[in-house]
């Protein structure tokens, strides 16, 4: 081959490498329920938003906190969107963990029984169906009981069957008397003739619910690639909270229904309990805390600001990404 050919054959590969678009950057990213709060994260997904700032995502089911936490301090996983519950319990006992995004601080939580028990104190004596202990779940279901002076694991036998569906597995087959279950999981519940005893969302109980939880390390050596993601988090936000047509759609699939009705109430349901500006909300976050102290003597000692990261959120409402995606809705 002449130089010359040569020459324009290296420009021309030259020019391709230099135009073709860059590998998007892996990202394992586990998510802690089956349940609708985790929507803005499977809408992201599937619409391929994390795509669009350069990312591919993994999403993984993990049920269980206490189990997702080691996979992030370990790096086997990046990113977690989860429950803070676990991740505040972990960082008070000295875990390097940092929460840089929540998208729900309300409790739709809802306590199911058979009919025959009619009220929160007819629950003394009885079983009711939680997550891990530890879990969001199993830590708001034991304020409840409190709030209404029963006291957990003495009154009433908090036992651990699982993740939503097999809390109302264990309700249907009478393993449990009762379950704490959320979103469609209640919803389905009420149409096997389950109702009501407790409903969370009429207490005065606050917990920041879906957050996104990271390492300190992580957060300090990737803090562009977290803002990335949190970029295509919040476009899932604003899907779930306006596009009903394609929530039900990705709902459907990952809460695994076809039932319309339960698909679209749970839209309803959810959509104002979604953040508009995801910031981790120190009031509830020291509430949380607060509520720790009384299992983890050292929480009581420490300061709400060295677990909670505003900055990523503030810099995109600031620089008006939050208001750019919410035009004309």
């Amino acid at each position: 081959m002449s130089r010359s050919k040569l020459k324009i054959l290296l420009i021309i590969v030259g020019f391709f490498y230099a135009t073709a678009p860059a590998t998007a950057q892996s990202l394992k990213v586990p998510f802690a329920a089956l349940s609708p709060t985790y929507a803005p994260l499977w809408i992201a997904d599937q619409a391929g938003f994390f795509k669009k700032y350069g990312l591919d995502v993994q999403l993984i089911y993990i049920s269980a906190g206490s189990v997702i936490i080691p996979a992030i301090l370990s790096g086997q996983v990046d990113i977690a969107n989860m429950s803070s519950a676990p991740a505040l319990t972990a960082w008070a006992r000295g875990a390097e963990l940092a929460t840089v995004g929540v998208s729900s601080n309300r409790l739709l939580h809802v306590v199911m029984t058979r009919a025959s028990i009619k009220k929160p104190e007819d629950l003394k004596g009885k079983k009711i169906g939680s997550d891990r202990y530890g879990s969001l779940s199993d830590l708001v279901l034991r304020e409840a009981l409190r709030h209404y002076n029963l006291a957990p694991d003495r009154d009433v036998a908090v036992i651990q069957t699982g993740g939503l569906p097999e809390r109302l597995g264990a309700l249907k087959v009478g393993a449990a008397d009762g379950a704490i279950v959320a979103g469609d999981t209640a919803f389905e519940a009420e149409k096997l003739g389950f109702h009501k005893v407790i409903d969370l969302s009429q207490l005065p109980i606050q917990y920041p619910g879906s957050a996104i939880v990271v390492s300190k390390p992580f957060l300090a050596a990737k803090r562009d690639t977290i803002k990335r993601f949190l970029r295509g988090w919040i476009e899932g936000i604003k899907t779930a909270k306006t596009d009903k047509i394609y929530t039900v759609k990705v709902m459907q699939k990952f809460l695994k229904t076809s039932d319309r009705s339960i698909l679209d109430k749970t839209f309803e349901v959810y959509k104002p309990v979604h953040e508009r500006i995801p910031s981790p909300h120190p009031i509830v976050m020291s509430a949380a805390l607060k509520q720790l102290s009384a299992t983890v003597p050292q929480a009581g000692q420490l300061k709400i600001e060295d677990f909670i990261d505003r900055s990523l959120i503030f810099e995109l409402e600031t620089e008006g990404f939050i208001s750019r995606i919410y035009e004309g809705r």
